[in-house]
């Protein structure tokens, strides 16, 4: 990418700053430099009288690398309420301020500027025209895209929110044609559905990708932090051959998959990425499956993905679910790898004979957790909320089965709770009260929190098993399918803890 300007914007991540005060915003700038290339400066945040070429310059000089001056108007999505006019005032008072790049929306170029930024090309600061919508991704970006060069600026920018996961390959389609062009251009994506681009566009050629200083600082919906970025997922390191694989789900922001999977890749040098996708419904997702490496699939997908794959392993035709989606050729292959996790999990339960199990369930989980139980011969009694699932799923087994309320009759060997009840940010929910908490051993499939609420109160009469033990079995099994190669268990069992405990 022979542009002359991917030097000034470092290693492509630009930590974008919207405190409110000089000083938050130097407090900032030192967190930034450890992993951004390049900052923003968001001047629409602060007071007017803040906006001096002397406060400015000195923000300039302690970031010690390129910077972006942005002052955005209220109505195109900023926080600045004054008018064009006085937007232009103060931007171009900051010309010698030091910056290397000022962001100036479409709408203030084509109503003030009358289109061009011509009379101000001179400029040390190059000049970034920049096209927002909060709302969607228009179906056509041609239209902005040809809007944008006709202001003559140095660099293109569109960022939209992407409503639909088909709207991140229209914008990493524009992030092509600009570079095949030869125009600088940065592209990037909001919004929950846009992670893909905003991790993929960089090593296609857009100049740089945005990431907030920390969480809860982010300018647009769905906004990484810059250290997610560089160390997370390497964007400045990505490239058109990287495989992507992914984790579909909903919710799945608070998923610890792209933390192990990451860097067991890098640890056997495979250019890929794993990201979040986080999918309600998957009509609009499941025609573009075979356009990535491999999925882990969870909540609440593990059965409906199943119309959207071309063959499915014994372990799927065995619990009816998939956890797990690797590409062969030009198909779709769905495996059950909850069935491994489940398996290590309970090792130690199995060699001691148990055989009374009390399963919390119906969903994907539990599905692998009633095959392995009937494998070992277990005498299986399925809880669930609602009776008719509960019967429809225990009877296919030979199991038996109540509602959930009345957890409190059973007792035995082993509990499994393959709900989600105790997940975070659920912390302090329990699928069933302490009391009915009679059984020797009793395992959590809930990996985050580390201890559960449920495992705590199990503590004291129970030998708990925590959900990690299988998640990271489950997980290491994907690996190992999708790569052919051996997962490093220990590597990522590690990860999972550190982060846990944290």
């Amino acid at each position: 990418m022979d542009w002359g300007l991917t030097q000034q914007v470092g290693n492509g991540i630009c930590a974008v700053i919207r405190e409110s005060s000089g000083t938050e915003i130097e407090r900032a700038i030192s967190l930034a430099q450890q992993s951004a290339g390049a900052i923003e400066l968001r001047l629409d945040y602060l007071k007017i009288s803040e906006l001096t070429p002397a406060n400015v310059s000195h923000w300039i000089r302690q970031a010690d690398r390129p910077v972006v001056l942005t002052l955005r108007r209220k109505p195109n999505g900023g926080e600045f309420t004054g008018s064009e006019t006085q937007q232009m005032q103060i931007l171009t008072s900051l010309l010698g301020a030091g910056a290397s790049f000022i962001d100036l929306e479409i709408e203030t170029i084509e109503n003030y500027l009358r289109g061009q930024l011509t009379p101000l090309e001179n400029a040390s600061a190059q000049w970034i025209a920049s096209y927002h919508n909060f709302v969607e991704t228009p179906q056509s970006l041609d239209p902005i895209y040809r809007r944008l060069l006709a202001t003559k600026a140095g660099i293109l920018k569109v960022a939209t929110f992407s409503r639909n996961f088909a709207d991140n390959f229209r914008l990493l389609q524009l992030t092509e044609r600009a570079m095949q062009d030869r125009q600088p251009a940065i592209i990037t994506a909001m919004g929950e559905l846009g992670t893909l681009t905003r991790i993929l566009a960089l090593g296609l050629g857009s100049l740089c990708t945005y990431g907030s200083v920390r969480k809860g600082q982010e300018s647009a919906p769905g906004q990484p932090t810059v250290d997610e970025l560089k160390d997370l997922y390497a964007v400045d390191q990505t490239n058109p051959s990287t495989q992507v694989y992914g984790v579909i789900g909903y919710p799945v922001t608070h998923s610890l998959s792209p933390h192990i999977h990451n860097p067991a890749f890098r640890r056997i040098g495979l250019n890929a990425r794993y990201l979040p996708f986080s999918i309600q419904d998957l009509t609009n997702f499941g025609p573009y499956l075979k356009k990535f490496a491999g999925f882990s699939v969870t909540i609440p997908h593990k059965i409906s993905i199943l119309d959207f794959v071309d063959v499915v392993d014994e372990t799927v035709k065995l619990t009816g679910a998939a956890n797990t989606l690797v590409r062969q050729a030009n198909q779709i292959v769905a495996y059950n790898t909850d069935v491994d996790g489940v398996s290590h999990a309970l090792q130690e339960p199995f060699k001691q004979k148990v055989r009374c199990v009390t399963l919390l369930g119906t969903g994907g989980a539990a599905r692998a957790a009633a095959w392995v139980l009937k494998q070992e011969n277990c005498s299986v009694t399925v809880l669930a909320r609602d009776g008719q699932k509960a019967r429809a799923f225990a009877e296919s087994l030979g199991f038996a089965h109540d509602t959930l309320d009345r957890a409190e009759r059973y007792s035995g060997d082993l509990l499994i709770n393959a709900t989600s009840v105790g997940m975070f940010p659920g912390l302090e929910d329990t699928p069933i009260p302490r009391q009915a908490l009679r059984y020797r051993y009793v395992f959590d499939m809930v990996y985050n929190p580390l201890e559960t609420r449920l495992m705590r109160e199990a503590a004291s009469r129970a030998t708990v098993i925590s959900g990690v033990e299988m998640f990271v079995a489950q997980g290491a099994r994907q690996f190992e399918l999708w790569t052919g190669k051996p997962a490093p268990r220990e590597l990522m069992r590690e990860i999972v803890l550190e982060k846990l405990r944290r």
